[in-house]
């Protein structure tokens, strides 16, 4: 789907904002905390449900109000337009937000809502995507899977809901409790990681085409999962372990996979890469992304590009804009001399 046009009120710094978007490329530009990052914020969240960039809900209520309202208004692949509405509220002395979803005025839940649109979030700091901690790198593969997906994201919610009672259970140390909880956890937890599984072969598949041409001296990236694997009998070897910490010790919850780099030599991108490299790996995901929702989805997602151009070199760029060229894209920046002249020279102009 097409974004035609967003609504904004109490989001973040906007207390209320409309904007109209390019059914190809749209800069927004603005000095630092002018809210263009906010604005791809509320794209995101009309596909992912959640902070695209993680943190509380409650953030994403501008300070001076209890709620917080997004619109956008979309064109399908039939011409048609379709209304999404998310609404925010939060609940008074605690940070606790409840969200609403519609589709063309129907309430919808976050499992029906989410992946309507589809979208690619890029901004500089996702480089902690290969240098940071497992959770970071869990996040990413669950924001894709979670768009394309329907069962794969309704599986994770189910288990991320059975993970804490479980872990309530082992707290209090009722370890007669377990059983009902584990059946529960092993059922979602291999319909997570089959999923997982499916991913990084479509990686094997793919990345190392993607890659060759955005690294120098040969090299090629690929992916190495490394699942945490649950099961009946990792349950019960670690039943105790679980008791003394209070808490699960495997599950799809404590995977994690690597990004390696070949050429003569095999290196672990995150201990042994240098910055360069470890950003001309995230490039590398990104693209990746765009292709897993279109053969997946047979549906383009919209590209949210949050200035990263003033971090590339010629070479990025010109992989980035073959990106853009089969995508509507949103781009922000603070300097719009850093963005190619063949992406602005076409693109609509909006500045804060």
């Amino acid at each position: 789907m097409l974004i035609r046009r967003i609504e904004l009120e109490n989001f973040r710094s906007h207390k209320k904002s409309r904007f109209e978007f390019s059914k190809n490329v749209t800069i927004i530009v603005g000095l630092n905390g002018s809210g263009k990052t906010n604005l791809l914020e509320s794209i995101a969240l009309l596909s992912l449900v959640k902070p695209v960039r993680g943190g509380l809900e409650a953030d994403l209520i501008n300070i001076d109000s209890n709620f917080s309202r997004v619109v956008g208004i979309y064109e399908d692949c039939d011409g048609d337009e379709v209304k999404l509405e998310a609404i925010l509220n939060k609940k008074p002395d605690s940070n606790r937000v409840v969200k609403t979803f519609k589709v063309n005025g129907a309430q919808k839940t976050a499992v029906q809502f989410v992946g309507q649109s589809k979208v690619v979030f890029f901004a500089p700091e996702d480089i902690r995507l290969v240098a940071g901690s497992p959770s970071r790198r869990r996040d990413f593969i669950d924001r894709i899977l979670s768009q394309v997906h329907y069962d794969y994201h309704k599986a994770l919610l189910k288990y991320e809901r059975v993970l804490k009672h479980r872990n309530k259970v082992l707290e209090h140390g009722h370890e007669a409790q377990l059983l009902v909880w584990d059946s529960q956890l092993l059922g979602s937890a291999q319909v997570v990681q089959n999923y997982r599984k499916k991913f990084f072969s479509f990686s094997d598949q793919n990345l190392k085409d993607i890659s060759v041409n955005l690294f120098s001296d040969g090299f090629s990236l690929s992916t190495q999962y490394i699942p945490s694997v649950l099961s009946q009998d990792s349950l019960l070897r670690s039943r105790q372990r679980d008791l003394l910490y209070g808490t699960t010790q495997f599950g799809p919850h404590r995977d994690d996979y690597s990004f390696i780099l070949k050429n003569h030599h095999v290196l672990d991108l995150k201990h042994y890469g240098s910055r360069g490299q470890q950003r001309t790996g995230v490039l590398c995901m990104k693209i990746l992304e765009d292709k897993y929702i279109k053969e997946n989805s047979k549906v383009s997602p919209i590209l949210l590009l949050d200035d990263i151009f003033s971090e590339l070199d010629e070479n990025y760029r010109s992989a980035i804009e073959n990106v853009i060229n089969s995508n509507q894209t949103t781009i922000t920046s603070a300097d719009i001399n850093s963005i190619p002249d063949s992406i602005k020279n076409n693109a609509k102009i909006i500045t804060l």
